[in-house]
């Protein structure tokens, strides 16, 4: 079995006004092209060697529902979901699966950026604070962690999710509901 993983991931946090072009335009390349790009070449891979895979692609709690001040970011990983859709539907006869999948709040360089900037757009909140306040909202009581990301892919990498195909598959202790 192949699997190919598309994890990358960038966010900027800005109100409409500050957003520029460039800020959409690298959220939007790495975000959403940079999947296409790495499935698209995984994919020949699998063709050339006819054999089945997975391609498992990093959406986000933002492709279920955006955020403030993250417009563009919103718009990339629900684009990462149509995507995943879209080439489950071209590529289940050859026997490669495609799937997303969507973290919520995750300890990461990524959250700490994040808590620090909506924390200052949204009020005067001390470092961890607003984060502290976003996951007291979880059901799960708690942020993720990577290995909680990790089980997931893999059992969507594994035989055990061959008839799986073209799902975003939440991992947020249940902060989003699909």
């Amino acid at each position: 079995m192949h699997v190919s993983v598309q994890n990358a991931g960038v966010i900027s946090i800005h109100r409409l006004p500050d957003l520029t072009a460039a800020d959409w335009d690298r959220v939007m390349a790495v975000n959403t092209k940079g999947v296409f790009l790495c499935a698209q070449a995984a994919v020949a891979v699998m063709r050339r060697h006819g054999i089945r895979g997975r391609i498992l692609n990093a959406a986000s709690g933002q492709s279920r529902q955006g955020f403030i001040y993250t417009p563009h970011y919103a718009a990339s990983k629900f684009g990462v979901m149509g995507l995943t859709q879209s080439l489950a539907k071209e590529l289940a006869p050859e026997g490669i699966t495609v799937n997303a999948y969507a973290p919520g709040i995750v300890g990461s360089d990524m959250w700490d950026y994040n808590d620090r900037v909506w924390g200052e757009l949204l009020g005067d909140y001390a470092p961890g604070e607003l984060m502290k306040e976003w996951v007291a909202g979880i059901p799960a009581g708690r942020a993720g962690t990577p290995d909680d990301i990790a089980n997931v892919l893999l059992f969507l990498a594994s035989e055990a999710a061959e008839y799986v195909t073209g799902q975003t598959i939440n991992i947020d202790g249940g902060m989003f509901m699909s």
